[in-house]
């Protein structure tokens, strides 16, 4: 091989390499997207743009599921009673859930994630898996000498609520000041918790469009 190929073949963007390895995750989440599974959607598409913020596709589909998810928060202005509830939904929501628990437990937000997991019993009171999860929670807690934030774990919505209000504000903070990663980061928080709380989606949409001008200008 001449010097000159091997310095073209080194010169390769480390983005053609990455969006490579990760295609077989882009079509997983375009299908879910196709499916109208839109949380599983976005919650494939945050993997991707958490390892490259500036993936193109994974950009246009973020702003394809938002656009959806806030379309469907529209419509639901009355969501549905848990009695009103075939066995489909309730499995479904039940689902939902234990995702959002266990994605706030690799995010090590104890706290909310046992609240995720405790929000299964209303559709189901003697969940297994639900069960399963809330005692690994636990002992992931203690582990790590954080018993404490469990206190939290029996939190009311106006608590929960609190908390949201915080994290949105400290978004924006972040957005202003130009740190778009960790602006994200915290949204998603809030969107990991309430996938449908429809300032959270907004303020994530602007995140993205910001941080896409500033590169754009740099």
């Amino acid at each position: 091989m001449t010097l000159s190929l091997l310095m073209a073949t080194q010169a390769q963007p480390a983005e053609a390499f990455w969006s490579k390895k990760k295609e077989p995750l882009m079509e997983r989440a375009e299908k879910y997207y196709e499916n109208r599974e839109y949380y599983r959607a976005r919650e494939a598409t945050f993997e991707i743009l958490a390892e490259n913020p500036n993936h193109e596709a994974a950009q246009a589909l973020m702003g394809k599921i938002l656009d959806k998810e806030i379309e469907r928060q529209k419509e639901q202005v009355y969501p549905m009673a848990v009695e009103e509830m075939d066995s489909d939904d309730r499995s479904s929501e039940i689902k939902t859930w234990l995702e959002r628990s266990n994605a706030l437990l690799a995010r090590k937000e104890y706290d909310l994630a046992l609240f995720a997991a405790e929000k299964v019993f209303i559709f189901d009171a003697e969940n297994r898996q639900a069960s399963e999860l809330i005692d690994r929670i636990k002992e992931r807690a203690i582990k790590e000498g954080k018993a404490d934030v469990l206190f939290l774990g029996k939190m009311y919505k106006e608590e929960i609520a609190e908390r949201l209000s915080l994290y949105r504000d400290r978004a924006r903070e972040l957005a202003r000041d130009g740190h778009f990663g960790q602006a994200r980061f915290t949204v998603e928080k809030i969107l990991l918790l309430e996938p449908e709380d429809p300032q959270a989606l907004s303020l994530y949409q602007n995140v993205l469009e910001q941080e896409e001008a500033f590169r754009h200008e740099a």
